[in-house]
């Protein structure tokens, strides 16, 4: 087993390029610039404060290399020009930004367009949907690095053993934004001789270029995720994969049986895979052990993503830093008018264990990221049992954990990375909720923007969640029975 940066396990080398990044979203130069395949990731305390160079190591097919611009209203284009992100978002969809014509070329009368701008940013028009965040490319960038993340620290775009054994023939990603992931995951099945595999993408919004230009067997079909059923037939999948879904569906509004729809449209033996992460921050508390029977695999992953694996009994305490703080009962208020969890990674747990007749094999992985350098993670465990290296291979961890070193934690180039790009989507996050958390503040907009610029000083320049304030995200798959 290869470790600080290298590959996790050799069956697949293969890095992302240039091309991969662009056809997601199209002309996204000016906010993610794709380096060198190989280039060296430099540390966030050796980069420019301006700048994350953020590398994924070879992980089972998966892995990049960007350079990521601060969070910002207004983004560059390459040629000098400036311009908002709603104006250099491209769409496959010409309905969406312009009208429609008749034969003699004038223009017919049409729907309102679905968007609409607040404070430069794009959002969905509909007073209805529950969704809060906007939807342009500033936001498809952060959903992309998030997606990248996930799959560095899981190792490969998806974590049921299933899929790894029997490749599916038929596959949904719901709430595909980009596309990005059917994207990778086709190149990943590519790589490992399975082509034969169709892609289809669910959204409200049709921001996904056309991915059979790129030699996907791929189409988009465009649906409000509230509205059931899904305009599929039963049993016409054999893989569904869910990601970042909780802020679609408004809490409560399927919970008689909320796996219900997308099991419907699994074949029998077809499987179920949700990906999520919390919106709710928390602190975890020092030297967090190790699951028992995590298995020796997973505990590795850990290990060279400098990431912790979590379980209902991992400590936890409310945030030290005031930034999130403020942030944490914003965003519950705003929240809870939208009716919308700020813990969607609970709310899927519970889904999965719901109904044991429909889903069976049922898996789950939990992970804490610590946003930069934690201050216990510098001290002595004191002989405490925690997550820590020298596990036997090919075993499962069936103690909570081993011995910590005295050493003091010194995180590489990648885990430095993984946690500086679990703060900048975090902060990315919190910038496109703007318009629900100033109001639920009470701040004037000059009053806000002094907020603003104290958060992003604190943790951007001040190491201001080096208490161990995280971000948690989980993933859970199941096969239908």
């Amino acid at each position: 087993m290869a470790r600080h940066g290298t590959a996790i396990s050799q069956r697949d080398s293969s890095r992302l390029d240039s091309k991969k990044i662009s056809r997601a979203w199209g002309d996204s130069e000016a906010i993610v610039r794709p380096t060198s395949k190989y280039v060296a990731t430099l540390s966030p305390k050796e980069a420019d404060p301006a700048l994350l160079a953020a590398k994924s190591s070879k992980q089972r097919g998966v892995g990049a290399a960007f350079v990521v611009n601060e969070p910002r209203r207004q983004v560059t284009a390459s040629d000098g020009s400036s311009s908002t992100a709603l104006e250099r978002l491209r769409t496959t969809s010409s309905a969406s930004s312009s009208s429609p014509r008749d034969a003699s070329g004038d223009h017919t009368p049409s729907a309102p367009p679905p968007f609409v701008l607040r404070q430069g940013r794009r959002f969905l028009r509909d007073p209805t949907s529950p969704y809060p965040l906007p939807v342009d490319l500033i936001e498809l960038h952060r959903q992309t690095l998030r997606t990248l993340m996930f799959m560095h620290i899981h190792g490969a775009p998806f974590c049921s053993p299933c899929i790894e054994e029997t490749p599916p023939k038929k596959v949904l990603e719901v709430a595909c934004g980009s596309a990005l992931w059917s994207s990778i995951c086709h190149d990943y099945f590519r790589k490992q001789g399975h082509s034969n595999i169709s892609f289809t993408g669910l959204d409200i919004a049709p921001l996904a270029t056309d991915h059979k230009l790129h030699g996907l067997n791929w189409r988009f079909v465009q649906h409000d995720l509230r509205n059931r059923p899904w305009p599929f037939n039963d049993g016409e999948f054999d893989f569904i994969f869910f990601k970042d879904t909780g802020l679609c569906v408004p809490e409560g509004s399927f919970e008689d049986d909320p796996l219900k729809e997308p099991l419907r449209l699994l074949k029998p033996g077809g499987v179920l895979e949700v990906w999520e992460s919390d919106h709710l921050f928390r602190t975890l508390l020092p030297h967090p052990t190790i699951p028992a029977g995590t298995p020796e695999e997973i505990v590795e992953q850990a290990e060279l993503s400098g990431t912790y694996i979590i379980s209902p009994g991992t400590a936890f305490a409310t945030p030290q830093n005031k930034y999130l703080l403020d942030y944490n009962a914003w965003a519950q208020q705003a929240f809870e008018k939208r009716h919308l969890t700020l813990v969607p990674c609970a709310l899927t747990g519970w889904a999965f264990s719901s109904d044991p007749d429909a889903i069976g094999e049922i898996g789950s992985r939990r992970i804490a990221i610590p946003f930069g350098d934690v201050r216990w993670e510098q001290e002595p465990a004191g002989g405490a049992s925690v997550q820590a290296k020298g596990h036997i291979r090919g075993k499962s961890v069936a103690t909570a954990g081993k011995q910590a070193s005295t050493e003091p934690k010194v995180l590489t180039p990648d885990q430095a990375a993984v946690r500086h790009t679990a703060l900048m989507t975090t902060i990315h996050f919190i910038e496109g909720l703007e318009h629900i958390l100033k109001a639920e503040s009470g701040k004037r907009q000059d009053e806000w923007d002094r907020w603003w610029a104290g958060m992003t000083h604190d943790l951007l320049e001040q190491n201001g969640t080096f208490h161990g304030e995280c971000l948690e995200l989980g993933a859970w798959w199941g096969r239908k029975m």
